[in-house]
């Protein structure tokens, strides 16, 4: 599968249009939707998320949850905690990080970006999945390329160089945004430290379990999970010690 941080590229170009019909939140989450499938079984394999009917019935519940979930406790710490560079270019997007309100206007665009986030992501997976639809319809993406001494399936090496443009593309289009300097009296290395804690955590707990480090894919979704655990208890940890202070 491409890495899941590659798959918002394709939907980035849709975070210039309109906000009142487009939510580059609800895209960006719903690129990734699909994957997390894997993350909350912490192994690759995907019975519902990647298929059309799952798209409705599981990713766009799955999505909403992680919307709500990001800008309730994740954006505002995430981007404060950021390395300058980064900081610096994405601060302007906290101030949409607003106390969720409800309103149907608001959860038809979000859910209808999620959708085509989501769907996106399928579209992709399509040309680089093995049982992907373009994979069986093409046959030239079932096609052995000799590189060196090594053979692989042509879909195989469209999946990892279309994850290296989709990175490739997020990090140009992250640096093209303007800085917005600012002053921040934070502590960035403790929230990172109890990112990675808890992601080592996740993944010994998983290897202890019975989980071979041979088994590499299963591995990579596991430590992608324990970061997701991670990012989310530092963020939490976070709100709370800016409440106290």
């Amino acid at each position: 599968m491409p890495f899941t941080f590659a798959h918002p590229a394709i939907v980035l170009p849709l975070g210039n249009l309109s906000k009142r019909w487009f939510s580059l939140t609800g895209l960006v989450i719903g690129s990734m939707t699909p994957d997390f499938e894997y993350f909350i079984r912490m192994r690759v394999k995907s019975i519902y998320s990647h298929t059309l009917t799952g798209l409705f019935w599981f990713d766009l519940p799955l999505g909403l949850i992680l919307v709500y979930i990001y800008l309730r406790w994740v954006k505002k710490p995430l981007i404060d905690h950021l390395p300058k560079p980064l900081n610096e270019r994405l601060s302007s997007f906290k101030a949409h990080s607003i106390d969720i309100g409800f309103s149907w206007m608001y959860f038809a665009v979000l859910s209808v970006s999620i959708l085509i986030g989501t769907a996106s992501h399928l579209l992709w997976d399509g040309f680089t999945h093995p049982t992907g639809y373009f994979v069986s319809a093409v046959p030239i993406l079932k096609h052995i390329e000799h590189i060196g001494s090594h053979q692989v399936y042509t879909y195989k090496l469209f999946q990892h160089l279309s994850t290296l443009l989709g990175l490739a593309v997020i990090l140009i289009a992250t640096f093209k945004l303007p800085k917005h300097r600012q002053i921040l009296h934070v502590d960035i290395s403790s929230y990172w430290f109890q990112t990675a804690g808890v992601t080592a955590i996740t993944l010994l707990i998983r290897l202890l379990s019975g989980l071979s480090y041979r088994q590499y894919g299963h591995v990579v979704v596991t430590a992608i999970a324990g970061f997701w655990l991670g990012l989310l208890l530092a963020s939490v940890l976070s709100l709370r010690k800016g409440r106290l202070d």
